[in-house]
């Protein structure tokens, strides 16, 4: 069990919490400050840390700021009152792990915290590099070993029984599209039609036609009635993959469609009645969106009525074997004899970041099979590109544990080779792209560079 630190001005809710998290099997300390709190932390271990935002002399987002500059991973669940919800928001965005407002329920306390104690478990584990270890859960093509996606999988088989509007965000190649089909194949609506359409696709002006259909006469080359793709999906379900490629004209239009659950053909005059069922998927921050400017609001909310959040495939590193294992026997579903993976080149392949996602890992196996000449997949039969990085990745590893081994590192040699080896990873996500690594990172190009060519910083550390 987790060990805790709580941290409140208010003896009444020290005890309260004290009591209750000791009373679930958890030990908990308490501290009555910001400044108290931090010596404790400094002198002591905890896994876990629940504070108030607003005490004196120093405030829970200050001692939140400062554990997250000692240990970046601690999860920090953040306790406030109404009207502070704004600054909680805020820092949760910058790395808090959840907040609770006062007077908070006990059985959402538990929750939290039993929520942050899985997460720790997931930042700990150690991966698996063994290509035939056992795996821990399979629905329907969905294959899962890290515990996030364990939790989408079993919240996918709650939601698809159901008529609600899923939104399913995720980068590029996570798998929205095979998730989307899961809620649709596990659903009352399995036998009726399954229709995909990716927004960004098409052009704005055949777009308004592709979804709703359109009239003879309508526009130019308009030389019969077509019927839109809602109505080519009624009774069943509509993937709009890339919803947030839709222009703000075609977002009021759709908004009007989910309310009244009937659409206008382009030109036509009279109203269809449709029984759909839609999930949208994005791979952009549609919330943000929403605070640009350039997707309504009203319409985010219908979406996200459901919504599953796909963690990439470099922060579920538990998964990448299982899936390999997966795409090999579907690509060699007529072989007398399955191929299997080396333990070396299962070794690259839990080291390489997979900026492609799931998309990347099944075409590398898709490469791999091709060009076999055995039974036994062997690094030389990847995409050289990955095995190249992945090498990069496992030497630059070796190096930093190896320099840090030694009794002289410093603290600023430890953070800085840390730094270093994010911006590799960082770098490799985005293909080498600076721009693009910068944008991530949210600094400038200039301040990029010059980390880069800093000089190694164990060794400056040491001189």
């Amino acid at each position: 069990m987790a060990k805790i630190l709580i941290v409140d001005d208010e003896a009444r809710i020290l005890m309260l919490l004290q009591s209750l998290l000791k009373a679930n099997g958890y030990e908990a300390a308490t501290a009555k400050d910001g400044l108290e709190a931090l010596a404790l932390i400094k002198k002591d271990t905890f896994d876990l840390v629940i504070t108030d935002l607003r005490m004196a002399p120093m405030d829970g987002m200050a001692l939140f700021h400062e554990i997250k500059t000692i240990y970046p991973s601690m999860p920090v669940i953040l306790l406030t009152a109404y009207a502070s919800v704004e600054t909680a928001i805020d820092a949760m965005k910058s790395g808090a792990f959840d907040y609770l407002t006062k007077p908070f329920k006990v059985d959402e306390m538990l929750a939290t915290v039993r929520r942050a104690e899985e997460h720790i478990k997931n930042s700990t584990a150690v991966v698996s590099t063994d290509p035939n270890a056992p795996l821990r859960y399979q629905f329907e093509n969905l294959i899962a070993s890290n515990s996030a996606m364990v939790q989408v999988c079993e919240m996918i088989q709650r939601v698809a029984p159901t008529a609600a509007t899923v939104l399913i965000n995720g980068e590029s190649g996570t798998g929205k599209e095979v998730i989307a089909r899961t809620i649709h194949n596990t659903s009352p609506r399995k036998e009726k039609p399954w229709v995909a359409v990716n927004c960004a696709a098409l052009p704005e002006p055949l777009l308004e036609s592709e979804l709703f259909g359109h009239v003879k006469g309508a526009f130019t080359g308009a030389h019969v009635d077509k019927e839109g793709l809602f109505e080519t999906a009624n009774n069943g379900t509509l993937f709009l993959d890339e919803i947030s490629s839709l222009p703000l004209v075609l977002q009021g239009k759709l908004l009007r469609v989910l309310q009244e659950k009937e659409i206008r053909r382009v030109g036509g005059t009279k109203n269809i009645p449709i029984d759909v069922r839609v999930i949208a998927a994005s791979n952009t921050n549609l919330e943000q969106l929403v605070v640009q400017g350039g997707f309504r609001a009203d319409l985010y909310y219908r979406f996200a009525v459901i919504t599953l959040d796909i963690p990439p495939l470099r922060d579920r590193p538990e998964d990448i074997l299982p899936l390999a294992r997966h795409f090999i026997r579907n690509e060699t579903a007529g072989f007398k004899v399955q191929p299997s993976l080396s333990q070396e080149a299962a070794d690259l392949l839990v080291a390489y970041r997979w900026p492609g996602n799931v998309r990347e890992l099944e075409n590398a196996i898709k490469h791999a099979i091709t060009f076999l000449q055995d039974t036994v997949i062997t690094p030389e039969f990847l995409p050289p590109r990955i095995v190249s990085r992945a090498t990069e990745t496992r030497n630059s590893q070796q190096t930093g544990s190896a320099a840090l081994s030694g009794s002289n590192t410093s603290l600023k040699g430890f953070l800085k080779l840390k730094e270093k080896e994010y911006l590799e990873q960082i770098l490799s996500s985005t293909n080498g792209d600076k721009e693009k690594a910068a944008q991530t990172l949210q600094v400038s190009l200039a301040t990029l560079y010059r980390k880069l060519s800093d000089e190694d910083p164990v060794s400056s550390s040491q001189g």
